[in-house]
Order: C-alpha cells, then sequence, then structure tokens
C-alpha cells in the first residue's frame, strides 16, 4: 500500500515498518543418508550448503602442483570477512534480501502498473549482476586458482543450477507474464507479486549456500596458495570490467560508507583518487538506477522511480531493511552438490 510521507524527507527518517511475509517461507525436505555423500573422509572439506566448514587448506589432496605450497595464508593480513570476494557477495546477499522484504510489502494486492515495470526494472539490474558475477569467478579467478589448486568442479557447475532458477524468475517477468503466470490464490486473477516471492525465496535458498560455500573453500584455499601481491592484480581486473552500476553495489554495500569504502581500497592498494574518479560515482549511479526503485516501491510512490535519488538520507526505507531469514532445516545446497535437495 501507498506510504503517506512528507515529500521534505527529514534527515533521520524511521525504517519503514512492513508487514510479515504474506506468504510462507518454502518447506524444505529433510536430508536423508539417501541425499548425502560425502567427496572426502575430511569433514571440513564436505560441501553442505550452510553447514559448510572451513576447508583444511592443507590437505594434499588440493594441492595441483609440487611446485607451489599452501604456505601463503601468514601474508595476508586482512581478515577473511573484509576480502572483496566476500564483499561481493554481500552484495549480491543485500539485493536479495531487499528485493525479497519488498515483494513480501507488496504483498497479493493487485500490482499498479508502474510497480510492474519497477519490479522489472529492478530484476534486469540484479540478473545482470549476478551474471557478471559468475562470469568474473569462471573466467578470471578460477582459471587463476586452478593453477596451484585442484580446486571442485562444483562450485562451478552450481551457477548453472541458479541460472536455471533465474530463468524462472525472468519468465515470470516478460510480457504478458504478469496475465499469464498469475497468484491461484486470488479468485479476481488479479497480477500479483506473490508468485515472484514463492520463485524468489526459493532461488535465495539455493543462492545463500552456494556463496557460503564457496567463502568457506575456495577463498581460504584462494590465501593459502596465493599471496596479496598475485591476487591483486585480479582483483584490479575484475574492478575494471564492471559496468558502473554493479561497481556500484558493490561499493554502495561496503560497511561503513566512505571510510569503509577507503580502507578497502587502502587494503587493495587502490589509490585514494580513485574514490573520486570512479567509485564515488558508481555508488551514485546505483543509487539512482536501483536502490531508488526500491524506495518507491515501498513508499507507494510512483515519482520516486525517476527522482533518481542518489544520497542515503533520501534512501531512508531501501538502505534500512531488516533481511528475512532463510528457513531450511537442515541448511540446503545447490542441487549439483554432493548434499542436495531436489525439487
Amino acid at each position: 500500500q501507498g506510504v503517506d510521507m512528507d515529500p521534505q524527507l527529514p534527515r533521520a527518517a524511521p525504517p519503514l515498518p512492513l508487514p510479515p511475509p504474506h506468504l510462507p517461507p518454502p518447506q524444505i525436505p529433510s536430508l536423508t543418508s539417501s541425499t548425502m555423500a560425502s567427496s572426502s573422509s575430511n569433514a571440513s572439506t564436505a560441501l553442505n550448503g550452510l553447514a559448510t566448514l572451513r576447508v583444511d587448506t592443507q590437505d594434499p589432496s588440493y594441492r595441483a602442483t609440487a611446485a607451489h605450497a599452501p604456505d601463503k595464508e601468514s601474508t595476508w593480513t586482512h581478515p577473511i570477512e573484509s576480502d572483496g570476494w566476500v564483499l561481493a557477495h554481500n552484495a549480491i546477499r543485500a539485493e536479495i534480501d531487499k528485493f525479497e522484504v519488498v515483494l513480501s510489502h507488496l504483498g497479493d494486492r493487485q500490482l499498479k502498473d508502474w510497480e510492474k515495470h519497477a519490479l522489472k526494472e529492478w530484476w534486469a539490474g540484479h540478473f545482470e549482476h549476478v551474471h557478471s558475477h559468475h562470469s568474473n569467478e569462471d573466467t578470471i579467478m578460477n582459471p587463476v586458482i586452478r593453477q596451484r589448486v585442484n580446486y571442485p568442479d562444483k562450485l562451478e557447475a552450481d551457477h548453472e543450477v541458479l541460472v536455471a532458477h533465474m530463468d524462472k524468475i525472468t519468465a515470470l517477468f516478460n510480457a504478458g507474464a504478469w496475465k499469464a503466470v498469475l497468484d491461484q490464490t486470488r479468485e479476481d486473477g488479479a497480477a500479483t507479486a506473490a508468485p515472484v516471492l514463492r520463485a524468489w525465496r526459493r532461488y535465495k535458498a539455493v543462492m545463500f549456500p552456494h556463496l557460503h560455500e564457496e567463502e568457506q573453500v575456495s577463498l581460504p584455499l584462494l590465501r593459502a596458495y596465493f599471496t596479496p601481491a598475485e591476487v591483486a592484480p585480479v582483483i584490479h581486473k575484475i574492478l575494471a570490467k564492471e559496468s558502473k552500476a554493479n561497481l556500484g553495489s558493490f561499493i554502495h554495500h561496503i560497511p561503513g560508507g566512505k571510510r569503509g569504502v577507503m580502507a578497502f581500497m587502502k587494503q587493495e592498494g587502490i589509490p585514494s583518487f580513485v574514490w573520486y574518479l570512479q567509485f564515488k560515482g558508481a555508488r551514485a549511479a546505483y543509487r539512482g538506477e536501483r536502490e531508488s526503485m526500491l524506495e518507491a516501491l515501498l513508499r507507494g510512490d510512483a515519482a520516486w522511480t525517476t527522482r533518481g535519488r542518489t544520497h542515503k538520507v533520501e534512501l531512508p526505507h531501501a538502505m534500512h531493511i531488516s533481511p528475512m531469514p532463510i528457513d531450511l532445516d537442515p541448511p540446503m545446497s545447490p542441487p549439483s552438490s554432493p548434499c542436495a535437495v531436489r525439487a
């Protein structure tokens, strides 16, 4: 529903109180022994979705060549949580969380035309963002890792599973799909956000475990077999090829605002002037193109989609969303994983 707000936005506007989800999270069946198969006797190497433990980087089965030992971890001075790979994942997770809350806020009422357009436009941006991220991993980062590491094929294969989920969501946004794929709980046949919310939760239930698996396996192996100086050119190559909006999402979601971004830049050896030359403008573009769409949908104000709001005080609702938890017990791993739930 619309939200009555003073057009003169206060500098400390409170977050918008949102209703509980109109649709419950999907029920995921419990894993059984028939659906579980460990690829290693070492429990720390088992890929098990959100239950995946930190990999044992000294496990010799990961060593691809005698010339390179897993002895580089001590060269990394920043914690793994502030690594650029984790920050990129955090941006994706934040977008998924925000869109889930927006879809739930819209509920099962009939959508207005401008709302359909805003949802579709935001999804197009997220779709491109995730595809670009996968491309960065598959064509830039992972080939480097494979030079020294026996990298689990499953982690790249999961990308195909995720793309399949994304294609289902795209089908809901295609021309005419709002009428073709309707919420069956509405007898009047109204086009609502409910079908997208159901598909979104299935997408989230596969994406989040995949990201966790990469952070528990891929990233520690990278830091064990490579020094920061060896990885820095790869990071710079990835940042250089990103679109303005995708780079903006990465910058926007780094905790601590400009100060946090500057700390990341120092960590990666990026000159401070790049903030003014590139990063600040990319963040503004992302806020104006994507965050403002979410703000409009939460406010119920179509005009907000065209105002290009770029400052955080103008986007209080989009920037203060509390994510909904993943209701998975036990945690789910993507279907290509040794520990899988197949729909």
